[in-house]
């Protein structure tokens, strides 16, 4: 591809307008942790859980309101001092973990002081999830809510006991919460509507948010991707006990932490045919560049713009991709399936339509392996293994576990897969490099080898030595004896 096609590319890429370049996204986060109630047992985590995600937000350029072990004043007045912050915020973000109930579809979090004896309580001593949703989507902003209070909670039976109406039911966990937002709204539970969530034990951080402090912070990863690993990670580290729910009406992209804005502009400088950025483009945004570019190679699914993309970032976060997508020939399509694509069950007619060869097939069982769903083999053929592998895998990607591929899922397990999946590959190549710089012996010329086959002849023996005769030896034996006679005389 010449200078100037991947210019008008990039320039595509580029396509920004100056007033977005010069507004900066101001985001703000509420962050809530309880654990020290008292009228039921205290929860051990909930204060180590949310001061660890607190500081990552303010790592990744949130303004963070706070507040930790609150009675109900205190929670009303966070959630107030939050609510006036976010006046022109562009990104509303809320954490909150501690004890919480669903009563007849709607949520309530619990302060420390809160005691449920009527279902009264629920309006006068407690928090409706609600109230701190109407905050966030007064205007139009993109909005996450993410709730690690599914725990196993003591104040559920008591209340289910003095329910006095049949329509209310108390739930064991969090109810499934409808999102409507026209920027978009994501609400992440720590586990699925109506169950139970682990709190962890001792200093550590329970299992979801340990999944999510491991993958948040990754640089210029979208926040769909980076509740796929979280998601991944707790239904692994529970042993299949417990698997993240999202919901979500986000429309395209939402980075928690844009990759960084200066690599992407000196990418694009060193471009053949494309001008220096100017000062107005620089500004917009840190990963505005990359993406953009990256979504025009996409959208057309050409080698050549998949090519222009690598010019541009050989080391971009979806560098490897595009490389994978030019060995493939570049099939067209998305890197990010819509969810609706993504919820169709697979069966056979959509696997079989996929036209998997051989190779291919082999291929997808070893990408299984490398993210941890072992399908028993690497044959190609697709046996009960494989469906068990790809079952698994379609449950903690919270999709219909039919244990047959579509479209959408299979470009969704190659791209999760991928960097596993190179290093997978990567390491019997370099065994064999290191195998290759062993030093082995020489092998002998022929005439050595001929010499190693035959026996060695025996070596030449010198002469035997010839003894005195017995003549010798009696002449010998007399003249010692005249000696001795001639001694005793």
């Amino acid at each position: 591809m010449g200078g100037m096609a991947r210019a008008s590319v990039l320039i595509l890429a580029m396509g920004v307008t100056l007033a977005e370049a010069a507004t900066a996204d101001r985001r703000v986060a509420l962050v809530i942790g309880n654990g020290a109630y008292e009228n039921v047992p205290a929860l051990d985590n909930p204060l180590t859980d949310s001061k660890a995600i607190a500081a990552a937000l303010k790592r990744i350029g949130f303004d963070v309101v706070e507040g930790y072990d609150l009675k109900l004043d205190g929670m009303r007045s966070l959630v107030g001092q939050y609510a006036s912050k976010l006046d022109g915020a562009k990104v509303a973000f809320v954490y909150y973990a501690g004890h919480g109930v669903a009563v007849a579809g709607d949520n309530y979090l619990l302060p420390t002081d809160t005691v449920l004896k009527s279902e009264a309580d629920l309006d006068f001593k407690t928090m409706n999830v609600n109230l701190v949703l109407r905050q966030m989507q007064r205007e139009d902003r993109v909005n996450v809510v993410i709730l690690d209070a599914c725990r196993d909670n003591p104040f559920a039976k008591e209340l289910a006991r003095s329910l006095k109406t049949r329509s209310a039911s108390v739930a064991s966990g969090l109810s499934e919460i409808t999102v409507n937002s026209a920027a978009g709204t994501m609400i992440a539970f720590a586990t699925d509507p109506g169950k139970t969530a682990l709190d962890g034990s001792g200093s550590h951080n329970s299992p979801f948010t340990t999944a999510l402090l491991k993958h948040m912070e990754t640089p210029g990863v979208s926040i769909s991707t980076v509740m796929d690993r979280v998601r991944e990670d707790v239904w692994r580290s529970t042993g299949e006990r417990q698997r993240p729910w999202v919901n979500t009406s986000i429309i395209g992209e939402f980075y928690l932490n844009p990759a960084p804005a200066a690599a992407v502009q000196v990418a694009a400088a060193e471009v053949p045919g494309v001008p220096s950025a100017n000062p107005a483009m620089a500004a917009a945004g840190p990963q505005a560049l990359e993406i953009k570019l990256w979504e025009s190679a996409e959208r057309s699914g050409a080698a050549e713009d998949y090519r222009a993309y690598l010019d541009a970032h050989p080391n971009g976060y979806f560098a490897q991709i595009a490389r994978n997508r030019i060995a493939r020939g570049a099939p067209a399509g998305r890197s990010i399936q819509s969810e609706a694509e993504l919820k169709e069950p697979g069966t056979t007619q959509t696997e079989s339509g996929l036209a998997l060869s051989v190779k291919d097939r082999i291929e997808a069982q070893q990408r299984l392996r490398a993210i941890g769903f072992d399908p028993g083999g690497t044959s190609g053929t697709f046996g009960p293994g494989t469906r068990r592998a790809l079952t698994n895998w379609q449950k903690t990607k919270g999709l219909p576990d039919s244990g047959f591929l579509t479209k959408a899922q299979q470009v969704a397990l190659w791209e999760q897969s991928e960097t596993d999946y190179q290093k997978a590959i990567a390491r019997p190549q370099a065994e064999r490099a290191v195998r290759a710089a062993v030093p082995r012996p020489q092998r002998p010329a022929p005439a050595q080898a001929r010499a190693m086959r035959e026996p060695a002849p025996y070596p030449q023996q010198a002469p035997p030595q010839r003894g005195p005769s017995l003549g010798e030896m009696g002449n010998f034996l007399g003249g010692v004896g005249n000696l001795v006679g001639s001694m005793r005389r």
